[in-house]
């Protein structure tokens, strides 16, 4: 029989977005008349309500009394988890005289001591509340009063260390899992597993082909609502349209609402998006068109460029410069796409560059002069008239390779539901 404390925090893991059943564990906290256990209230009161007002990262006394509670009792609410998780449990130093003078001497002898509570630390940044895997790559940022979001920077096992299990979904009310590194096949098949079948967020930094075909048949997330990632470019053309393709055809996530690509399409792959996208509750997209990883190239190909000065012939394959006009098609292609009718926003950015890395990137790429590649007039109109309905909540687009009388014209039609990046 499980008391009222564990059949509300078996709730809480079970609905990991529902605030009301955290504020009902908040409420049975302060019910047991425990100092330790009326701080947790506070905490998940005060994280639920710097949420919901948009204060979670901002100057703020409630905001520094939910750092001063983390930094008094994160270890006594992180042990739990830990347990529930199968991880490590977190050293607790010894209070004995023999022991404390121990820990100083290897302090002084070793170059890097292990922190006081090993395998763990901690963080207590505004909008950062979080407990480190440091040596494992990890990261678990509490929000909303829980744990709710496991961050990899890598999937590595240290040396002499025991490989991690994944079973985060069942330990805590996970909503976001994230993935900073290239993950492979291998090392998704570590994480995936039952434990995911409620979680409504996935973000991959980068994703790889190959990666992906195993992600959209994962039939343990089928409860997957948001989606960001940034396909990596790996096709022989330098672009990323198997990738997306892979994403959108037949993904097990067909009640998904929110996509966001955070890495560069090519026109191809705007294409593809369009006409093989079968994910019919969408409501939101948001993507970036130009040259994929074409920014993060420039400084180094910055450095090529003094050698190209000597050796004229030194070729740089894959980065053919992509011209905006050249997405005139694929903005058709959205246009016709009777899905994309139906989202209430849409954001298409170009992060096209300005300044020494503009100059830089014409230069490199070979781009025309600067201001004269627009992405066609036709092309835009097209792309408002398929979107100009009541449901449009707000249309974004790329500002700077859009014509001006365009961008009058749509700011006279549409309102404030348009705006320009």
């Amino acid at each position: 029989m499980f008391t009222t404390l564990e059949s509300l925090n078996r709730a809480v893991v079970a609905s990991p977005e529902d605030h009301t059943v955290r504020l009902a564990y908040a409420d049975a906290l302060d019910e047991t008349d425990d100092k330790a256990a009326a701080a947790r209230a506070e905490f998940i009161r005060a994280q639920i309500e710097s949420k919901s007002t948009g204060q979670a990262t901002q100057p703020d006394p409630e905001n520094d009394r939910c750092r001063d509670l983390f930094e008094t009792h994160w270890l006594d609410w992180w042990r739990p988890v830990a347990e529930a998780a199968g991880l490590p449990a977190p050293h607790v130093p010894s209070r004995r005289l023999r022991d404390r003078v121990a820990r100083s001497v290897r302090s002084v002898v070793q170059e890097e001591p292990r922190p006081a509570n090993w395998p763990y630390t901690h963080t207590t940044s505004p909008g950062n509340l979080a407990v480190h895997l440091a040596e494992y790559g990890t990261s678990i940022r509490f929000d909303a009063g829980f744990p709710e979001e496991v961050r990899f920077n890598n999937l590595d096992t240290p040396e002499n260390m025991p490989e991690l299990p994944h079973r985060w979904g069942e330990a805590m009310p996970l909503v976001r899992l994230a993935f900073s590194h290239a993950v492979t096949p291998a090392q998704w098949l570590r994480v995936d597993g039952s434990h995911l079948a409620r979680l409504p967020e996935l973000i991959f930094d980068r994703l790889l082909p190959d990666t992906t075909m195993l992600v959209v048949a994962s039939p343990n997330l089928m409860a997957l609502t948001r989606l960001r990632v940034n396909p990596l470019a790996t096709g022989a053309d330098g672009g990323n349209t198997n990738t997306v393709q892979f994403l959108v055809q037949s993904p097990v996530w067909a009640g998904l609402r929110s996509l966001h690509f955070t890495g560069r399409l090519t026109p191809n792959a705007v294409h593809t998006l369009a006409n093989q996208c079968n994910m019919e509750h969408l409501e939101e997209l948001e993507l970036m068109i130009g040259n994929p990883n074409a920014l993060e190239r420039v400084v180094s190909q910055a450095i090529n460029a003094v050698i190209r000065h000597f050796i004229h012939t030194l070729a740089f394959e894959g980065n053919t410069a992509i011209r905006w006009a050249d997405y005139g098609p694929a903005l058709e292609s959205l246009a016709a796409a009777p899905w994309v009718r139906k989202l209430r926003r849409l954001r298409i950015s170009s992060d096209n560059p300005n300044g020494l890395l503009g100059v830089l990137g014409d230069r490199l790429y070979g781009t025309a002069e600067r201001g004269a590649d627009l992405i066609p007039d036709a092309s835009v109109y097209a792309l408002v008239e398929a979107m100009n309905s009541p449901t449009l909540e707000r249309l974004v687009l790329p500002g700077s390779i859009i014509g001006p009388s365009v961008r009058e014209e749509l700011m006279s039609r549409l309102g404030s539901r348009v705006a320009f990046a």
